[in-house]
């Protein structure tokens, strides 16, 4: 059973949805769910959480000026190349995550503000996977724009910060500017360059859907629409082992992207709900 859709228009920067085009799950990814609410909710500017996809920002010409813009130079950057520097993180983050997406017009326009995290490799080819499944649909349609709703399921769930509304202090590696900015401190080699203090941050909303996630979001989404998203490896598994019970009508199939076999599941919002209840549920599927 697939429930019926409601059609999301792009009308000159207007954007009329009311559920994610493409779903990012915590628990597979909590230091980018981590970059992203800083990038929603903390950052001075903070960005929307509602992108739009620029096809022409795929070539060369527009993905390395602003890749490089937010600290994530492809082959030069602190998480991978310069370890010691400001931002880096030890161990298995090696790979330099920005936000917005390089491939937006966000991030064009960004000015050299976008937000940047160093995650694990793992964690970053789960989100490119992800991103190329919403996306080249669209490319094959011949779409030059096309509005990403971004969608952050799990907020609570272990290793995740700021997706709960926890209060903007940053943890030392989330980078705007070249900088960790700390408490209204823009923290470069000890410089204190204290200024006014920012407006306070915009909180989430939470909301319960039919497959029993959580989902985050700065604006209201719609109940009992549905949405498309992929499905994670764990969740292929237990779709093997059987279902609960609440998820066996969602619609699921696989598509072809680029070579691999991605599977997608139509799923649905169903309530809003407290920050409490999203932290607990969460917790008991750790």
């Amino acid at each position: 059973m697939r429930f019926t859709a409601m059609c999301c228009i792009f009308i000159t920067g207007v954007y009329t949805s009311s559920t994610p085009d493409i779903t990012f799950k915590c628990r597979h990814m909590p230091e980018i769910c981590t970059n992203m609410c800083w990038a929603m909710r903390c950052a001075e500017p903070r960005f929307p959480q509602t992108l739009t996809w620029d096809n022409r920002s795929v070539g060369d010409n527009v993905m390395y000026p602003n890749l490089k813009a937010s600290g994530c130079k492809i082959a030069d950057n602190r998480c991978r190349e310069h370890r010691v520097q400001h931002g880096s993180m030890e161990g298995v983050f090696s790979i330099c995550d920005e936000y917005p997406f390089y491939f937006t017009l966000e991030s064009g326009l960004a000015n050299g503000h976008a937000v940047s995290r160093c995650v694990r490799r793992n964690a970053n080819r789960a989100q490119a996977k992800s991103l190329r499944a919403t996306y080249t649909p669209w490319r094959k349609q011949g779409l030059g724009t096309h509005k990403l709703q971004v969608g952050i399921a799990d907020p609570g769930y272990k290793g995740v910060n700021y997706c709960l509304n926890q209060p903007c202090v940053n943890d030392g590696f989330e980078m705007q500017d070249g900088m960790a900015k700390i408490d209204g401190v823009d923290g470069v080699d000890g410089i204190d360059d204290r200024r006014e203090p920012p407006p306070p941050p915009p909180p989430f909303r939470f909301f319960k859907t039919a497959s029993g996630n959580i989902m985050a979001s700065l604006d209201a989404l719609t109940l009992g629409v549905n949405f498309t998203r992929a499905l994670h490896d764990d969740e292929e598994e237990d779709e093997d082992e059987g279902e609960p019970e609440e998820t066996i009508m969602l619609d699921r199939w696989a598509e072809e992207v680029e070579g691999a076999r991605v599977r997608f599941v139509s799923d649905v919002l169903l309530e809003e709900v407290s920050a409490e209840h999203a932290a607990l549920v969460d917790a008991l599927v750790e």
